[in-house]
């Protein structure tokens, strides 16, 4: 997995998605970030509070 992970960092290869098997949770690694989708608004407020310091600095979060 973390040679998958890597391959899409470096743009080696795209469209890449990892799910969890009842797809309630989906991780969008590519070039520059990931997009993590979670099942609850609680999950994610839980993962951006755990991972702040990944966050972009833009204002609109992107």
């Amino acid at each position: 997995m973390p040679e998958l992970l890597r391959a899409a960092a470096d743009c080696a290869t795209v469209g890449v998605m990892i799910t969890s098997l009842g797809f309630d949770r989906v991780h969008h690694p590519y070039d520059g970030g990931a997009d993590v989708l979670l099942s609850t608004g609680g999950e994610r407020d839980a993962l951006k509070r755990r991972h702040a310091g990944w966050l972009s600095d833009h204002p609109s979060g992107y």
